[in-house]
Order: C-alpha cells, then sequence, then structure tokens
C-alpha cells in the first residue's frame, strides 16, 4: 500500500502506525530543494521539512520510497534545477517522479502566469530540464521507465489505470483489461491504453493491444502516426525491438499483413525526435 505524504506533516509515530495498518510505500512530495522555489508555489514545508521526512523515512525501515519533484517552476533556473537532481540522488530514494508544471485555467498558477512567458521557462527549456533529468537520474542508476517515472532495480511503481467511476483497471505488466459495474466504449478504453502505454519505455505492445481491440483499432492507429513516424517522433519497433525505418513502416502499411508480421511496438521518441534512451 502507498501513500503520498508531505513534508512537515507526520512523524515517526504516526508513520509506524500507518506501516502497521499496511502501508509499505511512501512518496514524498518534495517539489524542490530551494526555499524560494517552495515558497513560489505555495508549499507549507521547507528544506529543513524535507531532510527531516526523508530522515524519518529512513529510520522508520520504509524500504520502497519515492520523492516527487516538478520542473518548469516560476523563476527556476538550470542550476537549481540540477541542485534538485544532484540533492535527490544523495537523499538516495528508490524511485523519483518528475513531473513538468502544468499551468491550468482557473487556478492560482493560472492567474498569476501564462504558460511559456516569463517567469515561466520556456517550451525549450522545459525540454532542457526533461532532458537533464532523464540523463542525470540514468547516470545515477535510476531506470527511466516511465516518462515522468524512475527506479532502482525493482521498484517500479505498477501502473494503474481507473476509467471514470467504474472498477475498471488496467495493468501495463499483462495488457490485462477488467471491467464490473457499468459498460465502457471500447474506443474509449482502447484510446486510454493507448495514451497510458505510450507513457512507458516498453511503449504499446502491438499483438496485446490487437488481441484486446482488434485489428482494425491498430490499422487505425498506425495510419494515424504515419506522419510522426517520418518526423522521428514516434519509434515502431520489431520483436526484438529493433527500430523499423520510416520506409519500412510505409511499406508494411501498402500489405494487407505487413503491420502483424513485422511491428510489435510503438513509442515515443525524446524531445528532439531521437531515439528515446530509456532502459
Amino acid at each position: 500500500m502507498s501513500m503520498e505524504m508531505d513534508p512537515g506533516t507526520f512523524d515517526a509515530e504516526k508513520l509506524k502506525g500507518l506501516m502497521e495498518l499496511g502501508v509499505n510505500r511512501v512518496s514524498l512530495g518534495v517539489q524542490a530543494f530551494q526555499e524560494e522555489m517552495l515558497r513560489g508555489c505555495g508549499r507549507a514545508h521547507g528544506v529543513k521539512e524535507i531532510y527531516e521526512a526523508i530522515e524519518t523515512v529512513k529510520s522508520c525501515g520504509v524500504e520502497n520510497w519515492s520523492v516527487d519533484l516538478i520542473s518548469s517552476l516560476p523563476h527556476q533556473t538550470p542550476e537549481m534545477w540540477e541542485e534538485s537532481l544532484q540533492l535527490v540522488i544523495e537523499a538516495q530514494p528508490t524511485h523519483v517522479s518528475v513531473y513538468d508544471l502544468q499551468v491550468e485555467q482557473g487556478t492560482k498558477f493560472g492567474i498569476l502566469y501564462t504558460p511559456g512567458e516569463f517567469p515561466l521557462p520556456s517550451e525549450i527549456q522545459s525540454a532542457d530540464f526533461f532532458r537533464m533529468a532523464s540523463t542525470t537520474l540514468s547516470n545515477a542508476g535510476y531506470n527511466h521507465y516511465e516518462i515522468s517515472s524512475y527506479c532502482k532495480g525493482g521498484f517500479e511503481c505498477s501502473t494503474i489505470l481507473p476509467i471514470g467511476r467504474t472498477n475498471l483497471s488496467m495493468s501495463l505488466e499483462t495488457e490485462v483489461v477488467g471491467c464490473g459495474g457499468n459498460s465502457v466504449d471500447a474506443k474509449d478504453v482502447a484510446m486510454d491504453v493507448v495514451m497510458l502505454s505510450l507513457r512507458t519505455a516498453r511503449g504499446l505492445d502491438l499483438k496485446s493491444f490487437r488481441n484486446s481491440f482488434g485489428s482494425s483499432f491498430v490499422a487505425s492507429l498506425c495510419m494515424a502516426y504515419r506522419p510522426y513516424v517520418k518526423s522521428g517522433h514516434v519509434v515502431c519497433l520489431d520483436e526484438q525491438r529493433r527500430p523499423v525505418t520510416s520506409d519500412e513502416f510505409s511499406s508494411l502499411l501498402s500489405k494487407d499483413d505487413g503491420i502483424e508480421e513485422r511491428l510489435a511496438f510503438v513509442r515515443l521518441s525524446d524531445p528532439d525526435g531521437s531515439s528515446y534512451q530509456m532502459n
């Protein structure tokens, strides 16, 4: 059982009590390691509380714990972001989640800031933050297994996809979709599976997807991806996870069984459009 906790909101006694109730994973909402960044995003805790929380988690014997960081905060510099990444590595969590700030209309940030305009980083700067996180954490031994997630070996966080108010969930490890209670439109479920799968290093398993939703869905997807395969933003792989070139992909589309015979996975590339090197 995993629980999200903010620094400054718990002590050893409270955490031990939660562990007795079955909590065996803790996700700390650190966000940043600079006081000015924490104040700027309205966090109640400071750097002191962050280190106290980390020490509490370790002293209580929580083996599986994660740290959440946010990039592209107002006035955030590359130096600040690099510092936060290095301090996370020094803390040695088993898992790190890195989120890019999303400014939504109607929120406090939405009223104060406009995406892409100062003091928020530009899209190019945000992409640089993403690359810095991927490189820095990967070099420190973390596996970049999902677009926002990094972990030490064996500490991947199981991905569960809830759909509305039903108990439908999708496990990417087994590619099994289960549903009860309410009827769910197959197209909606299929698109949720696609979007969640494309967030992972593994990508979308076309064979499993075809078995669940049919060949017509796969054919429609491949046609839609054609311009993005050509631009390099989508990568197609065979059974051995070897890249299929854009020309090969176009040729396969013209054959009746070309896609089924040759393609096994579809995944995203990195922000530059080059091969996205996740382990």
